[in-house]
């Protein structure tokens, strides 16, 4: 099952594919996990992913907060599940501006209502971020859409036990009653996708 949340990160993440220079800030090693199955979109493009762990194998090692990278230089970003383990996400988010070039565009998707989830050793857990807080930190870019990743049910199922495992059953259930109960219309829920426009 497609969710609506999945067709919206999908059309956005096709937009990126067709830019020449795309940067998954916080990717680790290139097309892991979740970027595995989209990496023939990205043929004959240069993309590269930055992140501060280099035992991550990225393409580049250095810090969001401060990109190696020229003004204007980058054509897409992608920066998913990133921002809330950042200690200054104001500041990411300004550097990502920074380096994108006139009309580039950044796909990005933090958590709301979601368990603590830090890595010993490997990232803390700092933050989380309503829809008003997202359009703040991203208020200097021109065009600014955002998509909930679920409403109350599905937000709630994070907090079961088991979570992990009983995902496949749990989820188009928690799917099924956001919808019946229109509960995206209110302020709970997973996280937003933020799809943004220099």
């Amino acid at each position: 099952m497609k969710y609506d949340w999945d067709i919206f990160f999908e059309e956005k993440l096709m937009e990126l594919s067709q830019e020449d220079f795309i940067l998954d800030v916080g990717g680790g090693t290139p097309f892991q996990k979740r970027m595995a199955k989209y990496k023939n979109w990205f043929q004959g493009k240069r993309f590269a992913t930055i992140d501060q762990d280099e035992k991550a194998h990225p393409t580049i090692v250095g810090d969001v907060h401060n990109l190696p990278l020229r003004d204007g230089e980058v054509d897409a970003i992608l920066c998913n599940s990133v921002l809330e383990h950042l200690y200054d996400p104001k500041r990411a988010v300004e550097e990502i501006c920074r380096v994108l070039k006139k009309g580039g565009r950044v796909l990005a998707y933090t958590h709301f209502i979601y368990p603590y989830h830090a890595r010993s050793g490997k990232y803390d857990d700092y933050f989380r971020f309503t829809e008003i807080s997202l359009r703040y930190l991203f208020r200097q870019f021109g065009n600014v859409e955002i998509k909930k990743q679920g409403g109350y049910f599905r937000a709630m199922m994070f907090f079961m036990p088991g979570q992990v495992v009983l995902k496949p059953l749990w989820e188009p259930i928690a799917y099924f009653l956001d919808k019946l109960f229109a509960t995206e219309k209110h302020t709970t829920t997973t996280g937003y996708y933020v799809y943004a426009t220099k």
